[in-house]
This record gives structure tokens, C-alpha cells and sequence, in this order.
């Protein structure tokens, strides 16, 4: 619905933009909800946890233990993710034998504060600390997986704190690519964006050059939120010798977790990291 917007922006400025396509599917916006009982239904163990990020304030979270998992992986959602409405997202990660972490940004569901970049780096920070302090889980056994915005938390992350490798879904450059490839050049001249100095500080290019882990990236062929072209330059300009680039064809920005293709992705991303070590 966003990308309807901008087009009527558009056609407001260029009196030849005359014809604006608006699907029946534009008109909805879909949130599945799932709670405790759909996994306990399925056998997982299922526990609603609280951890701390920084000194003093406490997230909630969710974490889904799978009965024969291959490892486990902690999930940094994007702008719009909270735990109720994750459906797809939860079963199509868990679905691949491992256990996940999932939980709410500060100010985000049920979470108190108020979001801001070095809070939300905090929050994945305080996540880590839980799974392998009080969880007692291993970094050799640890997945990261950032959807959208949370691709910034998830190299953050990653670039911190030990872990054996990272997902990135959607994943966005820099703040001035991203609004940069989503105005047509034919905009440019009339639209200029003042971005926060604290967001200009998140560079995924940077961050991924010069680190080594097993990386999986994957975008779809159609979004309109975070282009493709952004995962194919993440992918190229990664120093890992382990990364695989999967684009899926007909896949929108947050529809991915539905696709066969994805699952596949993570099932043999997952088979490779964890099983050769062991796990």
C-alpha cells in the first residue's frame, strides 16, 4: 500500500502518469496471529521468557524449542514485527528442526521504553545474553536472522558477539542507498530526505566486508520496500567465503517465509552450519 502512495505522489507531479494499477491484493494487509497453544498442539516446548537489555529494562520474548533441533537461532524482526502476528515468519524457521528465539523491540507489543536505534541494539544484545547465559546455548550453535530493518540489528549483532552464522532477509545497504534506489530517478530533483544522524551509522557494506561467517542472504525478486539489487550488492561486497545469494521469483517484501523456496534456503543454510559441527 506504501509503494500506491508514492506512485500517487508521483502522478500528482507528472500530469503523464495518467494509470495507476491497484489489485485486489493491495487492499489488505494481512496478520495471522499465533499464540502459546499452536505449539504446544505441535509438541514444541514453548516458554514466554522476560531478559534485560541494558541496566534495568525487561522484554518479552518467546523462546520455541524444537524436538530434535539442529540448533538455534535468534531473530531480529524489522520495523513492523511483533511475536502475535509472526505466524509464518515462527513456522517457517522452526519448521526446519531448530529452536527460536523471537521478541518484541522496546516499545514495541507489550515491551515498555521507547525505540531508538542504540535501544534496539541493546535489545538484541540483552536477547544474546539471555539464550547463551541463562539458556546456556552455544555460540557455535547460534544462528542470527535480521528480516528488513532487523538486518542492521542482526549484523550489529553478529559483528559483537560471537555466533556460528547469520541470515539476512530483505536486508537493507546504508539509509542513503535505501532512499536513494526508492525514488525514481525521475523524483530525485524534488524530493531530498534528511536522515538521522544515528541512522546514517548503520552500514550493513561495512559491516559484512570484513566479516567470515557463513552467510545466507535472501531477498524477493519483486519487493518493493528493500530492492533486490540491495541483497545483491550485500552479497557481493560480503568478505565471507561461505555465503550463498537466493532471490525468489514472484516474492514480495514480507511474504518470503510462504515460499517453498525459502524454506528450502534455510533448511540447507541450517544443514550446513550446524551439522558440520556436530550439532
Amino acid at each position: 500500500m506504501k509503494t500506491v502512495l508514492v506512485l500517487i505522489t508521483a502522478c500528482g507531479l507528472f500530469v503523464g502518469c495518467t494509470k495507476i494499477e491497484l489489485t485486489e491484493k493491495d487492499a489488505f494487509d494481512v496478520k495471522r496471529t499465533i499464540d502459546e497453544q499452536w505449539f504446544r498442539d505441535r509438541a514444541y516446548g514453548f516458554e514466554t521468557v522476560q531478559f534485560k537489555s541494558g541496566n534495568s529494562l525487561a522484554l518479552n520474548g518467546w523462546f520455541i524449542r524444537h524436538p530434535r533441533a539442529r540448533g538455534t537461532v535468534l531473530y531480529c524482526g524489522g520495523n513492523g514485527f511483533v511475536m502475535v502476528t509472526s505466524y509464518h515468519i515462527i513456522r517457517s524457521i522452526i519448521e526446519q528442526r531448530v529452536n527460536l528465539l523471537v521478541f518484541d523491540y522496546r516499545g514495541y507489543g507489550e515491551n515498555p521504553g521507547e525505540p531508538s536505534v542504540r535501544g534496539i541494539e541493546l535489545d538484541a544484545i540483552g536477547a544474546y545474553e539471555f539464550l547463551t547465559g541463562e539458556r546456556d546455548i552455544s555460540p557455535e550453535s547460534l544462528v542470527i536472522h535480521g528480516h528488513s530493518l532487523g538486518s542492521y540489528t542482526a549484523t550489529f549483532l553478529a559483528d559483537k558477539k560471537p555466533v556460528k552464522g547469520l541470515v539476512l532477509e530483505s536486508p537493507v545497504t546504508d539509509a542513503k542507498d535505501w532512499t536513494g534506489r526508492l525514488v525514481p530517478w525521475f523524483l530525485k530533483p524534488f524530493i531530498k530526505f534528511d536522515i538521522d544522524a544515528a541512522l546514517l551509522e548503520n552500514n550493513n557494506p561495512k559491516r559484512l566486508a570484513g566479516m567470515q561467517l557463513p552467510l545466507l542472504i535472501i531477498a524477493g525478486e519483486d519487493d518493493q520496500v528493500t530492492p533486490a539489487s540491495m541483497a545483491e550488492s550485500l552479497y557481493e561486497i560480503s568478505g565471507s567465503d561461505q555465503k550463498e545469494l537466493v532471490i525468489i521469483q514472484n516474492g514480495g517484501h514480507n511474504d518470503l517465509p510462504t515460499k517453498q523456496e525459502y524454506l528450502q534456503a534455510l533448511d540447507q543454510f541450517y544443514a550446513t552450519v550446524f551439522e558440520s559441527t556436530g550439532l
